[in-house]
């Protein structure tokens, strides 16, 4: 039985079960309109999985997987493809496991993340609250912050971590046996992952009859964000939690209008100030030249460093123009 498994949100569901095996995918079609995916290595395909979720820079791979379950709407007329996943997953040894190493391998998977983009991540309604007063209710502790063994163990059943990269959500909730919470005796844990996109993530601020207009409406939605997530400040510090007050909302791609960019050689499309940049080697070594920054006029044929001369006619096909703002009155 296949044991790798690389998960990618936005794939179809059908080229998922192509890619991975019908005989490892259990294909589940509900008449509410979804469809769920799972694959399971506990009972009939003996385990651990080992699963990648790919997302550029910031994938990631866990060798301890019990279950995945993505899921899809039917019919997928929004080619939205598999909006989430969900991964369960042990701390081994399972149902045997030393606390404090339980606690020093959940704290090992949040470094990890965080060395590869994934940020700490608070709900645009409500507190940021940081550092040890996120142990207090455990909806979302902070990743930032290692609790000591203490702490650890006064950790609420079904504590979450929040983090985002890149447009993609993820949440990170712990279960142990309430039954193995002795200091001094090995605990049972249970850990379960939950990843889902942009899209999925902004709907979920709206009702049902208004989620397919969230562009139009986001502006005054997020008003009343600011609203409960000021409210809920006030009470969280009039109880003693540390907010963090730098934290921003990471931004909503969809929303980002794409950069107006041009190559050298081609006619400019917009007039304006124009910024050039690179991407391989040489990109830190342009970022610092004053020559950067030029003036193009629509239909103008944006030139580049050095023409005519050798070698030069070469490397500008490395340089990308942007537009950056319009030409001063």
């Amino acid at each position: 039985m296949v044991q790798n498994v690389v998960l990618r949100l936005g794939e179809s569901g059908d080229r998922f079960v192509q890619r991975i095996g019908q005989k490892l995918v259990k294909t589940d079609k509900q008449p509410a309109g979804m469809n769920f995916y799972k694959i399971d290595w506990t009972i009939y395909n003996p385990g651990p999985g080992v699963v990648t979720f790919e997302h550029g820079a910031h994938t990631f791979t866990i060798d301890t997987v019990l279950g995945v379950m993505g899921s899809s709407y039917e019919p997928d007329i929004n080619k939205w493809g598999i909006i989430d996943f969900d991964i369960s997953f042990g701390l081994p040894p399972r149902n045997a496991i030393p606390h404090e190493q339980a606690r020093l391998q959940v704290m090992a998977l949040l470094r990890m993340l965080q060395e590869k983009g994934w940020k700490q991540y608070y709900s645009r309604d409500g507190a940021r609250i940081k550092g040890r007063s996120s142990l207090r209710d455990g909806d979302n502790v902070d990743a930032r912050y290692v609790p000591s063994f203490e702490e650890w163990m006064t950790l609420r059943d079904g504590s979450m971590w929040r983090l985002q990269a890149d447009a993609v959500y993820l949440n990170i909730q712990m279960w142990r046996d309430d039954k193995h919470l002795d200091p001094q005796q090995p605990g049972a844990y249970f850990m379960s992952m939950e990843l889902h996109g942009e899209e999925d993530d902004v709907r979920g601020y709206f009702l049902h009859a208004d989620r397919d207009h969230w562009r139009e409406l986001w502006p005054e939605r997020m008003k009343k964000s600011y609203e409960f997530r000021t409210e809920a400040e006030a009470e969280a510090r009039a109880k003693g939690y540390q907010i963090d007050t730098d934290y921003q909302d990471p931004p909503i791609k969809a929303l980002i209008k794409p950069e107006l960019s041009s190559k050298v050689g081609q006619p400019c499309p917009k007039d304006g100030i124009w910024e050039a940049s690179r991407s391989d080697s040489m990109a830190t070594t342009l970022a610092s030249y004053p020559a950067r920054w030029r003036r193009f006029k629509q239909g103008e044929v944006m030139t580049g460093f050095g023409q005519g001369l050798p070698g030069f006619d070469e490397d500008n096909q490395h340089i990308t123009w942007t537009w950056r703002k319009p030409l001063e009155s």
